[in-house]
Protein backbone atom coordinates (compact mmCIF):
# COMPACT_ATOMS: atom_id res chain seq x y z
CA UNK A 1 0.00 0.00 0.00
CA UNK A 2 1.03 3.53 -0.99
CA UNK A 3 2.14 6.19 1.21
CA UNK A 4 -0.66 8.20 -0.24
CA UNK A 5 -3.21 5.39 0.16
CA UNK A 6 -2.21 5.05 3.49
CA UNK A 7 -2.98 9.03 4.35
CA UNK A 8 -6.54 8.90 2.59
CA UNK A 9 -7.71 5.64 4.51
CA UNK A 10 -6.15 7.96 8.16
CA UNK A 11 -8.13 11.06 6.82
CA UNK A 12 -11.31 9.47 5.99
CA UNK A 13 -11.36 7.40 9.92
CA UNK A 14 -10.95 10.85 11.14
CA UNK A 15 -14.34 12.12 9.12
CA UNK A 16 -16.19 8.93 9.98
CA UNK A 17 -15.33 9.61 13.72
CA UNK A 18 -16.19 13.26 13.29
CA UNK A 19 -19.69 13.04 11.78
CA UNK A 20 -21.34 11.46 14.70
CA UNK A 21 -19.55 13.74 17.31
CA UNK A 22 -21.09 16.77 14.84
CA UNK A 23 -24.36 14.93 15.04
CA UNK A 24 -24.08 14.37 19.02
CA UNK A 25 -23.38 18.10 19.81
CA UNK A 26 -26.31 19.10 16.89
CA UNK A 27 -28.66 16.97 18.93
CA UNK A 28 -27.27 18.37 22.61
CA UNK A 29 -27.84 22.22 21.53
CA UNK A 30 -31.08 21.22 19.79
CA UNK A 31 -32.35 19.44 23.08
CA UNK A 32 -30.85 23.10 25.35
CA UNK A 33 -32.73 24.93 23.24
CA UNK A 34 -36.29 23.09 23.16
CA UNK A 35 -35.62 23.26 27.27
CA UNK A 36 -34.96 26.67 27.22
CA UNK A 37 -37.74 27.39 25.74
CA UNK A 38 -40.18 25.52 27.56
CA UNK A 39 -39.34 27.34 30.75
CA UNK A 40 -39.26 30.58 28.95
CA UNK A 41 -43.19 30.17 28.24
CA UNK A 42 -43.33 28.40 32.08
CA UNK A 43 -41.84 31.36 33.44
CA UNK A 44 -44.01 34.38 31.41
CA UNK A 45 -47.11 31.92 32.26
CA UNK A 46 -46.43 31.92 36.02
CA UNK A 47 -45.67 35.63 36.12
CA UNK A 48 -49.42 36.56 35.51
CA UNK A 49 -50.83 37.48 38.95
CA UNK A 50 -54.72 36.96 38.39
CA UNK A 51 -56.72 39.10 41.16
CA UNK A 52 -59.36 36.00 40.92
CA UNK A 53 -58.75 32.47 42.36
CA UNK A 54 -56.88 30.13 40.12
CA UNK A 55 -57.40 27.06 39.06
CA UNK A 56 -54.12 25.19 38.56
CA UNK A 57 -53.34 24.00 36.06
CA UNK A 58 -56.37 25.17 34.68
CA UNK A 59 -58.53 22.06 33.23
CA UNK A 60 -60.79 21.80 30.38
CA UNK A 61 -64.32 23.34 31.39
CA UNK A 62 -67.51 21.14 30.58
CA UNK A 63 -69.33 21.98 27.92
CA UNK A 64 -72.79 22.81 29.04
CA UNK A 65 -75.99 22.29 27.14
CA UNK A 66 -78.52 24.72 27.74
CA UNK A 67 -81.15 27.62 26.38
CA UNK A 68 -80.75 31.00 26.38
CA UNK A 69 -83.30 33.50 25.99
CA UNK A 70 -83.87 33.47 22.70
CA UNK A 71 -85.16 29.35 23.24
CA UNK A 72 -81.75 28.57 21.03
CA UNK A 73 -79.46 25.61 22.02
CA UNK A 74 -76.20 26.85 23.64
CA UNK A 75 -73.25 25.23 24.53
CA UNK A 76 -70.02 26.89 26.11
CA UNK A 77 -68.10 26.01 22.91
CA UNK A 78 -69.88 28.08 21.24
CA UNK A 79 -67.78 30.95 22.55
CA UNK A 80 -64.33 29.35 22.02
CA UNK A 81 -62.07 32.22 21.20
CA UNK A 82 -63.30 34.75 23.88
CA UNK A 83 -63.39 34.65 27.79
CA UNK A 84 -66.52 33.81 29.38
CA UNK A 85 -67.60 34.94 32.89
CA UNK A 86 -70.96 32.89 34.21
CA UNK A 87 -72.37 32.36 37.10
CA UNK A 88 -75.82 30.40 38.69
CA UNK A 89 -78.86 32.11 40.71
CA UNK A 90 -82.44 32.62 40.09
CA UNK A 91 -84.28 35.84 38.83
CA UNK A 92 -86.56 36.21 42.00
CA UNK A 93 -83.47 36.40 44.10
CA UNK A 94 -83.59 39.28 46.35
CA UNK A 95 -80.32 40.52 46.45
CA UNK A 96 -77.20 38.68 45.46
CA UNK A 97 -78.13 37.85 42.10
CA UNK A 98 -79.03 41.29 41.16
CA UNK A 99 -76.00 42.39 42.81
CA UNK A 100 -73.62 40.29 41.26
CA UNK A 101 -74.98 41.20 37.61
CA UNK A 102 -74.33 44.95 38.27
CA UNK A 103 -70.74 43.89 39.05
CA UNK A 104 -70.99 42.05 35.90
CA UNK A 105 -72.19 44.87 34.10
CA UNK A 106 -69.17 46.98 35.89
CA UNK A 107 -66.71 44.39 34.78
CA UNK A 108 -67.58 45.27 30.88
CA UNK A 109 -67.61 48.87 31.34
CA UNK A 110 -64.38 48.88 32.82
CA UNK A 111 -62.69 46.45 29.93
CA UNK A 112 -61.90 48.71 26.20
CA UNK A 113 -64.29 48.50 23.95
CA UNK A 114 -61.97 46.22 21.77
CA UNK A 115 -62.59 43.92 24.40
CA UNK A 116 -65.90 44.01 25.06
CA UNK A 117 -67.01 42.01 21.28
CA UNK A 118 -64.61 39.00 23.51
CA UNK A 119 -66.30 39.15 26.16
CA UNK A 120 -69.23 36.77 26.90
CA UNK A 121 -71.11 36.70 30.40
CA UNK A 122 -73.93 34.33 31.06
CA UNK A 123 -76.47 34.09 33.38
CA UNK A 124 -77.75 30.79 34.36
CA UNK A 125 -80.87 29.99 36.33
CA UNK A 126 -81.43 27.23 38.43
CA UNK A 127 -85.27 27.39 38.84
CA UNK A 128 -86.19 26.71 35.22
CA UNK A 129 -89.96 26.28 36.25
CA UNK A 130 -90.03 29.95 36.79
CA UNK A 131 -87.08 31.41 34.47
CA UNK A 132 -88.35 30.57 30.71
CA UNK A 133 -86.60 31.87 28.05
CA UNK A 134 -88.87 35.19 27.69
CA UNK A 135 -88.58 35.76 31.00
CA UNK A 136 -85.02 35.40 31.59
CA UNK A 137 -84.97 37.80 28.62
CA UNK A 138 -87.09 40.43 30.09
CA UNK A 139 -85.53 40.22 33.48
CA UNK A 140 -81.61 40.49 31.63
CA UNK A 141 -82.69 43.45 29.70
CA UNK A 142 -83.08 45.54 32.90
CA UNK A 143 -78.98 44.97 33.40
CA UNK A 144 -77.83 44.88 30.46
CA UNK A 145 -78.75 42.89 26.69
CA UNK A 146 -75.47 41.69 25.54
CA UNK A 147 -75.79 38.94 28.88
CA UNK A 148 -76.71 35.59 28.02
CA UNK A 149 -79.71 33.87 29.69
CA UNK A 150 -79.36 30.10 30.39
CA UNK A 151 -81.45 27.30 31.50
CA UNK A 152 -82.51 23.83 31.17
CA UNK A 153 -83.51 20.45 32.08
CA UNK A 154 -82.71 19.55 35.86
CA UNK A 155 -80.52 16.98 34.79
CA UNK A 156 -78.14 19.57 32.87
CA UNK A 157 -78.41 22.39 35.32
CA UNK A 158 -77.27 19.68 38.05
CA UNK A 159 -74.08 18.17 35.50
CA UNK A 160 -73.36 22.01 35.08
CA UNK A 161 -73.37 22.68 39.00
CA UNK A 162 -71.58 19.61 39.83
CA UNK A 163 -69.08 20.38 37.45
CA UNK A 164 -67.85 23.66 38.62
CA UNK A 165 -68.41 22.56 42.11
CA UNK A 166 -71.73 24.85 42.73
CA UNK A 167 -74.37 23.85 44.30
CA UNK A 168 -78.07 24.98 44.79
CA UNK A 169 -81.46 23.69 46.75
CA UNK A 170 -85.01 24.73 46.67
CA UNK A 171 -86.59 26.13 50.39
CA UNK A 172 -90.08 25.47 50.48
CA UNK A 173 -92.29 23.74 48.05
CA UNK A 174 -90.41 24.34 44.82
CA UNK A 175 -93.30 22.58 42.63
CA UNK A 176 -95.48 25.91 43.83
CA UNK A 177 -95.51 27.96 40.27
CA UNK A 178 -96.74 31.17 42.66
CA UNK A 179 -93.35 31.60 43.43
CA UNK A 180 -93.94 31.20 47.13
CA UNK A 181 -90.31 29.21 47.18
CA UNK A 182 -86.91 30.41 47.61
CA UNK A 183 -83.65 28.93 46.03
CA UNK A 184 -80.24 29.04 48.17
CA UNK A 185 -76.92 28.60 45.61
CA UNK A 186 -73.49 29.40 45.20
CA UNK A 187 -72.60 33.03 44.47
CA UNK A 188 -69.35 32.49 43.06
CA UNK A 189 -68.72 33.70 39.13
CA UNK A 190 -66.23 31.41 37.40
CA UNK A 191 -64.01 32.77 34.38
CA UNK A 192 -63.15 30.26 31.28
CA UNK A 193 -60.48 31.13 29.03
CA UNK A 194 -60.35 31.31 25.36
CA UNK A 195 -59.16 27.86 24.66
CA UNK A 196 -62.16 26.65 26.75
CA UNK A 197 -60.04 26.41 29.91
CA UNK A 198 -61.74 26.67 33.54
CA UNK A 199 -59.03 29.17 35.08
CA UNK A 200 -60.50 31.69 37.45
CA UNK A 201 -62.89 31.74 40.27
CA UNK A 202 -64.25 35.35 41.91
CA UNK A 203 -65.73 35.20 45.42
CA UNK A 204 -69.07 37.87 45.90
CA UNK A 205 -66.59 40.37 47.64
CA UNK A 206 -63.83 40.24 44.26
CA UNK A 207 -66.78 41.50 42.07
CA UNK A 208 -66.98 44.32 43.95
CA UNK A 209 -63.56 45.37 42.35
CA UNK A 210 -64.60 45.50 38.54
CA UNK A 211 -60.74 47.04 37.40
CA UNK A 212 -58.89 44.41 39.08
CA UNK A 213 -61.47 41.67 37.28
CA UNK A 214 -61.19 43.26 33.94
CA UNK A 215 -57.51 43.30 34.20
CA UNK A 216 -57.70 39.35 34.74
CA UNK A 217 -60.01 39.39 31.50
CA UNK A 218 -57.05 41.58 29.62
CA UNK A 219 -54.74 39.21 30.55
CA UNK A 220 -56.53 35.95 29.47
CA UNK A 221 -57.20 37.70 26.22
CA UNK A 222 -53.75 38.53 25.33
CA UNK A 223 -51.16 36.41 26.43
Amino acid sequence: MSVDTKAKEKEGLKAGRAQPRHYTVSLVALGIAVIASILWHNAATSSIHFFGHSITPAKDAYDFRLINQEGAQTRLSDWRGQVVLFCFGFTHCPNVCPTTLTNLVDVLRALQGSERGRVRIAFISVDPQRDTPAYLKNYLGYFDPSIVGLSGSKDEIDRTTGAFGASYAFIGNAGNAAGTYSVMHSTNVYLVNPKGEWELIYDFQQLQEPAKVAADIDNALHR
